[in-house]
């Protein structure tokens, strides 16, 4: 499937066959962000994300077949291409990044992209839903470097600035090794 998802200019407009709206729990209507998902160049989807996902300096889009991760404000948003549902999932603080097999080679192949917050890891597998949730792995901050033999590795900052904590994970279930 040859897809582009990418987040649109504030005001920008776009040609789309459909609107979805990602949103957090509470009622805030305004549209804070919007993200244009095209199949084979031709606007498909676009999805509104309103001030109730909250706000952060970190926003990130994936796909993993039909498929589309969206990490902004407090939330990942799931969103499901053919059956055209957004699932949210809410995060332990702000978005981080979201990681697939581009940014981290050997990565298990059960996960599609895993997310991280201010103080968690996220994995989710090839149709959308939830592997595993790890944390507590930072109090402001979590990246990762390196997947391999069964392992995700990174560092989380504890002591902000610049405390941070190496951590392993099992890939398999998201259990801290160190």
């Amino acid at each position: 499937m040859q897809m582009e998802v990418k987040f649109l200019s504030l005001g920008e407009q776009s040609e789309h066959g459909r609107v979805l709206v990602a949103r957090g729990p509470t009622s805030e209507s305004n549209i804070v962000a919007s993200v244009l998902i095209a199949h084979h160049s031709a606007p498909v989807t676009r999805v509104n994300i309103l001030a109730s996902a909250g706000y952060s300096c970190f926003q990130s889009t994936r796909f993993a077949e039909s498929i589309v991760y969206i990490g902004f404000g407090q939330f990942v948003f799931v969103v499901d291409l053919y059956l055209g549902e957004v699932r949210r999932h809410q995060l332990d603080g702000y978005f981080g990044q979201l990681y697939d097999s581009r940014d981290l080679e050997n990565l298990n192949s059960r996960i599609a992209v895993l997310v991280t917050s201010a103080s968690e890891v996220l994995a989710f597998d090839h149709t959308g839903g939830l592997i595993w949730e790890q944390s507590p792995l930072g109090i402001d901050g979590v990246v990762l470097y390196d997947a391999s033999a069964g392992q995700i590795r990174g560092d989380g900052e504890w002591d902000p600035p610049g405390g941070w904590r190496p951590f392993s994970l099992v890939s398999e279930s998201g259990a801290i090794l160190q």
